[in-house]
């Protein structure tokens, strides 16, 4: 009698929580963030997220956690209950490498339920008109001439900012480095003066005074070809030995509901096909590309597993 009952019971609470799933979501979701406002993480999820709004039937609020390489954010994320109610978005790439360079405690990526990428996302090299180097052989040259003079900030990529002093290495050159907390103080600080060249994102405020022609493209320290902005030359094929390409997407706490998950993959998956979520985000010099949450934990730990050779690489130099 008494495991009958036990049965029963164990019954409804799954009947419950099936329930409880198919209505998901009945109030407000929390997005975190794990990047300050302004950069190409921020940006890009507030964009996808007004669409996932009406997608799922209820708001997205957004939270931005900066600092760190993205890692409290996401830290911040994980720690939340996994009842579908916080979600993580943006370039949560970012802070699982950025761990390995910080020195801090890795992700067991077991831990994290990657539900779906929206875009990918390559990282630029950028300086102002004003600089006596226009390209990045102008700008090695100089360095080689003026020895630890040089700085160069990251809008938050710690992992861009690692493939920069790969190339440093490379030429035998020393960089002052920057980190951060995004994008959009990064890109205040280059125009304002106070660096003299920093790496930001496509899509970026940076990128977009690149394309007005307030600010110069050095380089590509990606893979892909940039929207809007021709000929511009990529690291990797001038010979460097590291490149660094971003996928952004949403991701849960690990024990969220299956059917939380899928919603929310199969949501991003709709919201993507939208001719005008698209229009905008290749206005902003976004792509649109979606990765299901299979793909995207593949990407995630292979992303992991590549960043310990350019690490033992840069343990050549204390630049």
């Amino acid at each position: 009698m008494k495991s009958f009952f036990g049965l029963l019971l164990a019954a409804l609470l799954l009947a419950g929580t099936g329930s409880a799933s198919a209505q998901y979501p009945d109030k407000a979701v929390t997005c975190i963030v794990p990047f300050a406002p302004g950069g190409a993480a921020d940006i890009s999820v507030r964009m996808v997220a007004d669409y996932l709004s009406k997608e799922l039937g209820q708001p997205l609020v957004i939270v931005n956690k900066g600092g760190g390489s993205g890692i409290p954010g996401l830290n911040f994320g994980l720690k939340a209950k996994n009842d579908g109610y916080t979600v993580i978005g943006g370039a949560i790439g970012n802070a699982l490498v950025a761990t390995y360079f910080l020195k801090a405690p890795a992700y067991n990526l077991d831990d994290i339920i990657f539900v779906g990428a929206y875009m990918p996302q390559d990282r630029l090299l950028l300086t102002r008109p004003d600089k006596p180097y226009k390209t990045w052989k102008e700008l090695v040259d100089y360095a080689k001439a003026h020895p630890g003079t040089v700085s160069v900030g990251s809008g938050a990529s710690q992992e861009a900012l690692e493939v920069l002093h790969a190339a440093a290495i490379h030429d035998g050159i020393k960089f002052r480095l920057v980190m951060y907390k995004s994008g959009g103080p990064a890109t205040a600080d280059l125009m304002g003066g106070h660096i003299d060249a920093c790496e930001l994102g496509v899509g970026t405020a940076g990128y977009q005074a690149a394309r007005k022609g307030d600010l110069l493209v050095l380089a590509n320290l990606g893979t892909s070809e940039v929207p809007y902005i021709a000929g511009v030359p990529k690291l990797r094929d001038m010979g460097y030995p590291f490149a660094t390409s971003l996928m952004y997407g949403f991701a849960f706490p690990k024990g969220t509901p299956k059917a939380i998950c899928d919603k929310w993959e199969q949501a991003i998956a709709n919201v993507l096909k939208n001719p005008e979520l698209q229009d905008k985000m290749k206005a902003a010099g976004f792509i649109p590309q979606f990765l299901s949450g299979k793909d995207y934990d593949a990407f995630s730990r292979h992303s992991v597993e590549s960043v310990q050779e350019m690490l033992k690489y840069n343990e050549q130099d204390s630049n």
